[in-house]
């Protein structure tokens, strides 16, 4: 509540004095150009005056400014009176008439008490407003500086990758020179000896012919003929028929497919750290990109895509590959004479493959000629699912504790034997580590999942704990893929679910069930971009985006 002495100046009336004929009677006028009150007289002069006609002359209490001293507003619900008073409780302007019905037990006071603290209060702002400008001016000059010390970096790796291709393209123009350069003079070797040859041949026949007519001219009723018979006897064994050159064999220039892995090493790689934060996954913030069927509409056996539109996908008893784009449209069918099972891409240019049925080999499709070989024959073991790391070494599930490990070129170099009694899938992950299905029963609803080194030495296991404290119980766990965080993505046949496994192992979150149209998911791709790619038993392929912010 107010005090007695805000209340008391609060009841004094407000009087204005006339600048001109200093009357207090009806000084109903201000100036604002000559900033002086004016009563309704020395208006009416005011206004007539030659200097101060155009002068901006308003009611007093629309005054906009008038030396040091505040002119109140005029109340807007009780015309005629000021708003001279200032309610606390209320943060408002008042007049006395609004004080006495509404605010008559609140704390107010005059106006021009409360102004100076205002007008602190603004002049804080107005400091704050100031220091905040500077903040993000700073900010945004900092900002720019680095922009321009990023784009400075990436201009000078862009010449250091250009000045690399020019190398590596001399490199490469520089071996196929070396053999064309062998190849011609392989070629004019060849053409000297074949005229050399061809000439000896026709020497002979020019004196065998010679030999001929002599034999022919002689009289064989004379004595000549023993001289020429002992003649003939001398030279022809001089030209022996079973000396025969040495034919040339055509040359075969064999094409070696070109090692990617090898290749980057020797060209280089980008190192960066990560700009931006990770994206959490959470199933609330998935959104389905597309949804499509390819025919025949077998079982997805897998997905495997080649970048963030594409992928290739193979399918139960189907003796094929098909390249299928984000919308189901089918932009390639590579036939084979066999059903692939599990497949996994070596950079750009080939593809591993494993049959259905099992068979001790694994085949490789080349991409740019559509030529299937034998990449590898492990037996005594079957090839079920293939991987392949960050180094280029192939990861050979075998349904044993035995995991086959290949180099690029096919040939066994280790075996890694984990604790499982068999094992189903695996997906090669970073820093030499491995994420592996193990069957832990007879059913196929008995599997769990183990992170392991690449000595098969077990880091963790995961037996379907999920992030909401619930764990899953029977768990068909079919084709993995994991992304550039490693996160594995994990579908479930089973409970009709994909899991997202985190670098960690321990728990899973569950980001997609039949809510999302998943049904049945036999296997998972994840592309370049991050969306996951989900094929079903019914022949049906989902592609999500999981990458959605909170």
């Amino acid at each position: 509540m107010a005090s007695n002495r805000s209340v008391r100046r609060a009841q004094e009336p407000v009087t204005y004095t006339c600048a001109l004929c200093d009357t207090e009677n009806e000084v109903r006028w201000y100036c604002n150009d000559c900033q002086e009150n004016l009563c309704d007289r020395c208006k009416e002069a005011h206004t007539r005056g030659k200097k101060t006609k155009n002068d901006d002359v308003v009611l007093i209490g629309k005054a906009n400014r008038q030396g040091d001293k505040l002119v109140p507003a005029v109340c807007k619900l009780h015309p005629g009176k000021l708003c001279d008073l200032f309610c606390s409780d209320c943060n408002e302007l008042l007049c006395s008439i609004c004080i006495s019905k509404t605010h008559k037990h609140h704390n107010w006071k005059p106006f021009e008490d409360e102004f100076s603290s205002k007008k602190q209060h603004l002049k804080e702002h107005m400091t704050a407003i100031s220091a905040k400008i500077e903040h993000f001016k700073n900010e945004t000059s900092e900002r720019h500086n680095d922009n321009e010390g990023f784009n400075g970096s990436i201009d000078t790796v862009r010449k250091e990758v250009n000045y690399k291709r020019t190398k590596l393209k001399a490199e490469v123009d520089y071996i196929a020179d070396a053999i064309l350069a062998e190849l011609s003079a392989l070629e004019k070797e060849e053409s000297t000896l074949h005229k050399k040859d061809c000439q000896r041949s026709e020497k002979n026949v020019e004196e065998l012919m010679h030999l001929l007519n002599e034999a022919e001219m002689t009289d064989t009723s004379s004595v000549s003929l023993f001289e020429t018979e002992r003649s003939l006897r001398t030279k022809l064994p001089l030209y022996d028929v079973n000396v025969r050159y040495v034919s040339p064999k055509p040359l075969r220039f064999v094409t070696e497919s070109i090692d990617r892995v090898m290749l980057t090493k020797t060209f280089g790689k980008l190192h960066h750290e990560n700009q931006y934060e990770k994206i959490d996954i959470d199933s609330k913030h998935v959104q389905r990109l597309s949804k499509f069927t390819v025919t025949p509409q077998n079982i997805i056996n897998n997905v495997c895509p080649v970048d963030d539109s594409h992928a290739w996908l193979s399918m139960y008893q189907y003796q094929g590959l098909v390249l299928v784009n984000k919308k189901g449209v089918v932009i390639e069918t590579v036939q084979l004479d066999f059903c692939p099972s599990n497949i996994t891409m070596v950079g750009t240019t080939d593809i591993l493959m494993t049959s259905n049925p099992r068979s001790t080999f694994v085949y490789k499709l080349s991409l740019h000629n559509k030529q299937v070989t034998t990449f590898a024959d492990i037996r005594p073991h079957d090839a079920c699912d293939v991987s392949i790391n960050e180094r280029g070494e192939v990861f050979v599930i075998t349904h044993t504790p035995d995991i086959v490990v290949l180099d690029h070129s096919g040939t066994i170099i280790r075996k890694v034997t984990t604790r499982s009694k068999t094992i189903g899938y695996v997906v090669s992950l970073s820093s030499g580590r491995l994420c592996v299905v193990q069957a832990i029963g007879v059913s196929s609803t008995d599997r769990n999942i183990l992170i392991t080194d690449e000595s098969g030495a077990v880091i963790q296991t995961w037996t379907g704990e999920l992030d909401n404290g619930q764990k899953v119980g029977s768990m068909n766990l079919r084709k993995m893929s994991c992304d550039k965080y490693d996160r594995v993505f994990v579908p479930d046949n089973h409970n009709s679910q994909v899991y997202v496994l985190p670098r960690d192992g321990k728990q899973a979150m569950c980001l997609l069930d039949r809510t999302h149209g998943v049904v049945k998911p036999a296997a998972v791709g994840v592309d370049t971009c991050g969306n996951v790619w989900i094929g079903c038993e019914d022949g049906t392929v989902h592609v999500m985006d999981c990458n959605m912010r909170k």
